[in-house]
């Protein structure tokens, strides 16, 4: 790439051939590892190579992509299905695999719920705790002053 200011980078033409190449070959089913070996680059290169390769793409041309991976999957999913669903030998080990591809498809198209997470932070946890304890201290001052006041009654001997 080829700097040309202090904040960033601009991509070459050259790059962006390189960087089209990955994307090819990634789509036609190659792993980063596979791509990696073939431009002679790092695991990490090829797949940012295809990375930005992807985010270069028009939206349109995205899921055109997603749509074709989602084809290419149903057509593994019914290989897969069939031998899960014929009771053979290797039936366990291809019910595995339905399930991984059908867990990738879920992925590619968004399918999975995100996951709720619930974070409680120190300030919160110590704003609660002082909030029971001012609760906790107003039922004591009541508790304490009706146990007081029932020792300030008047005794027998004074009068």
């Amino acid at each position: 790439m080829t700097q040309n200011s202090k904040s960033g980078y601009i991509r070459t033409e050259e790059q962006a051939l390189i960087d089209t190449e990955a994307l090819k070959l990634r789509s036609m089913g190659w792993t980063y590892q596979q791509i990696a070996d073939h431009m002679g680059c790092s695991k990490q290169t090829a797949s940012d190579r295809y990375k930005r390769a992807l985010a270069a793409v028009p939206s349109d041309a995205v899921d055109e992509h997603r749509k074709i991976e989602g084809e290419r999957l149903d057509a593994l999913l019914r290989v897969a299905m069939d031998k899960a669903l014929s009771g053979d030998k290797g039936a366990l080990f291809a019910i595995d695999r339905v399930l991984a591809i059908q867990d990738r498809k879920a992925k590619l198209f968004g399918l999975d719920a995100p996951t709720k997470h619930e974070v409680l932070t120190l300030d919160a946890v110590t704003a609660e705790i002082n909030r029971l304890e001012a609760q906790l201290g107003d039922k004591r001052d009541t508790t304490r002053n009706e146990i007081i006041g029932a020792e300030e009654t008047p005794s027998l001997t004074e009068g």
